[in-house]
């Protein structure tokens, strides 16, 4: 059984809840609660409301007769995070965050205060997520680089098929393009030829709308050098010949073996079957955003300021992280230059 309740068999109230809180509204009628929240939010939202009405249903059966918001009691909401203990302290985070958020836009003139101290805990709890899921492997920007270039090069010249030569193509040109224009998944799967990525012959270029990043805030950028050509390559040559295998007509860029649109889960396989193949490490898509701003920290501290408009970030919190960590680095750097001065002149 799946542990998330499916929207259709959510109880009447919440589904009513639900809707309301999305309605558009009109030129007489109020918005709902929700109404300005990005699509992704939405759709992240609801299988997080899933989840509590799912344990919910299992544990407390009698509390799906009262209104969604009496029934989101702290005691209960702690009584759920004592089962979800086995699960990462981020992912709880989310859980009840997404929960509460919901609520509050119902009832936003509502006590929530205890509700947001729990919270607070679980972010305290949480940091900056496991620093040991990442550790080792955040590549630098450069070896993630020539990863994709030898995949989508020497690598994919050595292919026994046709079609394994293409794909390595293909996956050589994500890597590629990742490591230099370290987008967001979502950001990387929905590019389409014409409308976020246009190709010309001076130049291929990428713009994201407001709508296409997490933070609402439009990037755009000139494909780098170093990839242009592999990527010229793929539109050009390859994704044609694997559109006409599956006979298809879509403007999606990546695509599967038989030109099929491929989702967010599929494209972060390839790319960290690439890195595996090549570096002997998983890397998932993500991680290269990762791999940028520690890039560019290493660099210098000047260098770390541009982390926030190459990630697309509204705010200056992580760039502000980075800056000081190259600081740091600075530091430890001159700190070592002094070291090896002075053993010079005993």
């Amino acid at each position: 059984m799946s542990l998330v309740l499916p929207l259709d068999a959510w109880p009447s109230a919440d589904r009513n809840m639900w809707a309301a809180l999305q309605a558009k509204g009109g030129p007489l009628d109020d918005c709902g609660g929700l109404a300005h929240v990005r699509e992704t939010t939405i759709i992240s939202l609801q299988p997080r409301y899933g989840r509590w009405l799912r344990w919910i249903e299992a544990n407390a059966p009698e509390a799906l007769a009262l209104a969604p918001v009496e029934r989101a009691t702290l005691p209960r909401l702690q009584a759920w995070l004592r089962d979800l203990a086995s699960i990462r302290p981020m992912t709880r985070l989310a859980f009840v965050q997404g929960v509460v958020r919901i609520l509050r836009a119902v009832d936003p003139d509502g006590d929530w205060h205890s509700h947001l101290r729990l919270i607070g805990a679980l972010k305290r709890e949480a940091g900056n997520g496991d620093p040991a899921r990442k550790r080792g492997r955040i590549l630098s920007s450069k070896i993630l680089l020539e990863i994709g270039l030898r995949h989508a090069g020497s690598f994919a010249d050595e292919a026994t098929t046709p079609l394994s030569r293409m794909l390595r193509r293909r996956d050589g040109a994500m890597v590629a393009l990742l490591s230099l224009m370290p987008m967001r998944r979502r950001s990387f799967c929905e590019l389409r030829l014409g409308h976020s990525i246009f190709v010309s012959e001076r130049e291929i270029f990428i713009s994201l709308a407001e709508e296409m990043t997490k933070t609402g805030v439009a990037w755009e950028a000139v494909v780098p050098q170093q990839v242009e050509p592999l990527l010229r390559r793929y539109i050009g040559e390859v994704r044609p010949k694997l559109m006409s295998r599956g006979d298809q007509d879509h403007d999606i860029l990546w695509v599967g073996k038989k030109g099929e649109i491929i989702g967010m889960n599929y494209v972060g396989k390839l790319v960290g079957d690439v890195t595996l193949e090549h570096a002997g490490k998983r890397i998932p898509p993500h991680f290269f955003r990762d791999a940028a701003a520690t890039t560019l920290a290493r660099e210098s501290p000047e260098a770390a300021r541009l982390i926030r408009p190459v990630l697309a970030h509204s705010g200056f919190r992580t760039a502000e992280r980075h800056y000081i960590h190259a600081q740091t680095i600075e530091a430890g750097r001159d700190y070592a230059a002094l070291v090896k001065r002075l053993k010079g002149g005993e």
